[in-house]
């Protein structure tokens, strides 16, 4: 979910996204598998870092 809020342009980064998806559901939380693979996919993803990508685009 993280992944996909910054690829739709929702969040700069995973760690922003995974503070919006807090604010909502508080109780959830990443272990740090799923840190270390967020991290990774940040640093060596090829969707643009900057904007919105419309829904459309995606299909």
């Amino acid at each position: 979910m993280c992944a996909l809020r910054v690829t739709l342009g929702l969040a700069e980064d995973w760690k922003m996204a995974e503070k919006m998806i807090k604010e909502k559901r508080p109780s959830i939380s990443l272990n740090n598998l799923q840190c270390r693979n967020l991290e990774e996919w940040s640093t060596n993803r090829i969707t643009p870092k900057k904007g919105r990508i419309e829904i459309c685009e995606l299909l």
